[in-house]
């Protein structure tokens, strides 16, 4: 039997996906003009729903033990491009931007991010920006200039959001 969950927004849905606690065999792919194919996560390199996050340009983005990610958590300037935020790199690592790894750099008022990487010789630079809520950091990592995180904390970053003072004011 197969149920379909509908959610009025993509936090839900995501909160919704993480707090699952069921093994999924397959994932079904449904299309515009009524086509359906379930495929086994074997066959796609899938082992839990968080694999699923992070769709970056040449596929999913996922745990593995060839990805190293570090986050930028203070005062990066937001004006920089692919140039200025390897020369970020640089600065705090003293070695340049290394295949297979993604740099995460948050803005200082937490509402926007940018992940840069490189692959195949590529360099990848994408920002998000939050229209509410802010990006949730753990107290040690809002003074430090940069420090390696883990997979599953890069996917928490981009899923679970804190409401900004405002929201919590006009939520009481």
């Amino acid at each position: 039997m197969c149920s379909v969950l509908v959610f009025n927004n993509e936090s839900d849905k995501l909160r919704s996906l993480f707090s699952e606690s069921n093994y999924f065999d397959s994932i079904l792919f449904i299309f515009n003009d009524g086509r359906c194919y379930k495929v086994p996560v074997s066959n796609l390199g899938i082992s839990t729903a968080e694999d699923l996050l992070l769709p970056l340009g040449l596929g999913l983005f996922r745990s593995s033990p060839f990805w190293h990610y570090y986050l930028y958590p203070c005062c990066s300037n937001f004006n920089k491009g692919i140039d200025g935020f390897c020369g970020e790199v640089l600065r705090y690592t003293g070695s340049p931007l290394q295949e297979e790894s993604c740099h995460v750099f948050i803005e200082r008022s937490r509402r926007q991010l940018s992940l840069l990487y490189r692959t195949g010789g590529e360099y990848h630079l994408e920002s998000r920006r939050l229209s509410t809520g802010l990006y949730h950091l753990r107290r040690e990592e809002v003074s430090a200039g940069f420090l390696p995180i883990p997979w599953s904390h890069l996917n928490e970053l981009l899923t679970v959001h804190k409401p900004s003072r405002k929201q919590a004011r006009s939520d009481l």
